[in-house]
């Protein structure tokens, strides 16, 4: 049966059409009857009728407001238009709002059931089709949720409503949430090892505590929401044997540190790198950070490698390279553990490329001063992200001017003659065409923007560090007083300003709903 609501203010015509048609035997039960659009739409909100049939021209609210409400809060209720002589305007203004059926006054029976009769075809006909899109939504949500969480572990664009997703499945989980990967070097899991290792997991470490998973080239990674290491030990020793007893194969399996669902990404990073510092052959059945020994910080404590991926040009990227080496050097990393780490990021940045090329670099060969592994990563970085830095004289020349830059960035004395004429051992007045040919704007501008950039992202990471000490790191006098107004001119506030007004920012998103 279909529900039916009538309004129409002529009490003769609306109590006429409930009482005088036999509308049981047209498979229509009679909601109720309303004299105006406002009585009609509260009586919708009571008896949720799937068919209304509404007059035009009405007291309080019209049907045109009616029509209006109803397509706003209640797109599937069907609307019929009953239309007087004269009427044509607000019936055209009805078909805009998408209403498609109406039934001109005075009203009869055989007037209006074809109409009701084709009205009842299109509620079963959207019936129909909504099942069918119900069925496929829930056949395809699960691919759909692991798609957005590959997408957030790669740090690729995501929009508001497919985050929103992932965020859905989180649950109480969104603040403490771990990444628990197993990788096979030799090949990819194929479905049925992906399978295997899902069962067994979920046998054992319990299916509720699984979050999320997916496969990544080499990887296939699980989000955990309860990080119980004797029971993920318990359980990847199993996995281990079974893969071990069927195919001979040793696989490694890592697990991340604890930490907030939108740091995710970094989490993924660690687990990479957990594996480029294991192989399978470990006796340890996990690698988990607290059990590497000499294991100092990973690389996204220091690079931000999403940066890094999506850099556009050499510039972005040595900057984040520069940024990555203050960072280490504020938290006193060794020489040799640089290089380290810097070939952790050159190994994971490389797994980034999906055509699963292996990219070997012998990092142990080459000087581990800064200079020389800021140039080295700066340039592998450059290439794997199809950079070509030299496809041109004028490409090659920036190149050079940028590095030489970088290298000299902490010289208070660093400027165009500087470079020109100690450095780079060019003209002059050459080297400002070409600058500014290239950016658009003049070196000493250009430069204290980087310079900047720096002491922001510095005072964002370790917000600790004394003025004088962050002046001294981008190439002012420790003094200080050139340094902050510089730093004014850049951002309208002190630095110590900045510090505050990122400690209230920080504040603000950890006390709002929609963080993480």
């Amino acid at each position: 049966m279909y529900k039916l609501l009538i309004v129409d203010d002529e009490k003769i015509e609306r109590e006429g059409m409930a009482e005088f048609i036999d509308w049981n035997t047209y498979g229509i039960e009679i909601a109720g009857t309303a004299w105006n659009g406002q009585d009609g739409y509260e009586k919708v909100l009571e008896t949720h009728p799937d068919i209304v049939m509404t007059d035009i021209k009405m007291p309080v609210m019209d049907g045109i407001g009616l029509i209006r409400k109803l397509k706003e809060e209640f797109p599937d209720i069907q609307v019929i238009v009953l239309s007087g002589y004269g009427e044509y305007e607000y019936t055209s203004q009805a078909m805009e709002m998408g209403v498609k059926y109406y039934i001109l006054k005075p009203c009869d029976e055989e007037r209006m059931l074809p109409v009701i009769e084709k009205v009842k075809d299109e509620i079963e006909k959207t019936k129909l089709e909504k099942r069918k899109y119900d069925t496929t939504v829930k056949k395809l949500l699960p691919l759909a949720k692991e798609q957005v969480f590959r997408n957030i572990l790669l740090n690729r664009e995501t929009s508001r409503k497919e985050y929103d997703i992932f965020l859905g499945k989180m649950g109480e989980h969104k603040d403490c949430v771990s990444l628990l990967g197993f990788r096979n070097p030799a090949a990819r899991f194929d479905a049925l090892e992906q399978f295997v290792i899902e069962n067994v997991l979920s046998e054992l470490y319990g299916g509720e505590n699984i979050l999320m998973e997916t496969a990544i080239n080499k990887d296939v990674l699980f989000l955990i929401g309860e990080r119980d290491i004797e029971k993920v030990e318990k359980s990847v020793e199993r996995i281990r044997e079974e893969f071990s007893r069927v195919n001979g194969q040793a696989i490694q399996v890592a697990l991340s540190d604890t930490g907030a669902i939108e740091h995710v990404s970094a989490l993924y990073t660690q687990v990479r790198e957990l594996f480029q510092i294991g192989s399978p052959s470990d006796d340890a059945a996990l690698l988990y950070p607290e059990r590497l020994s000499g294991f100092e910080g990973h690389s996204a404590e220091f690079f931000r490698l999403d940066k890094m991926k999506a850099a556009k040009d050499y510039a972005d990227i040595l900057f984040e390279v520069y940024l990555g080496f203050m960072k280490m050097n504020l938290r006193g990393v060794e020489a040799e553990q640089k290089k380290r780490i810097c070939g952790l990021v050159y190994q994971v940045s490389c797994e980034e490329k999906e055509d699963d090329i292996e990219r070997a670099f012998d990092w142990d060969g080459i000087s581990s001063d800064d200079d020389t592994l800021m140039r080295t990563l700066s340039v592998l970085i450059a290439g794997l992200g199809d950079i070509d830095l030299d496809s041109g004289k004028e490409q090659i020349r920036m190149k050079n001017i940028l590095q030489a830059v970088y290298s000299n960035i902490r010289n208070t004395d660093l400027s165009i003659r500087y470079l020109a004429r100690e450095v780079l051992f060019m003209n002059e007045e050459h080297f400002g065409r070409v600058f500014v040919r290239s950016w658009d704007k003049k070196f000493s501008t250009w430069l204290r923007e980087v310079r900047i950039g720096l002491a922001k992202e510095i005072l964002s990471y370790a917000p600790e560090t004394r003025v004088s000490a962050l002046a001294e790191l981008v190439g002012y006098s420790p003094d200080g007083q050139y340094f902050s107004k510089a730093f004014r001119k850049e951002t309208d506030m002190t630095p110590t300003e900045y510090c505050e007004w990122l400690r209230k920012e920080n504040s603000a998103d950890q006390g709002s709903p929609e963080n993480g």
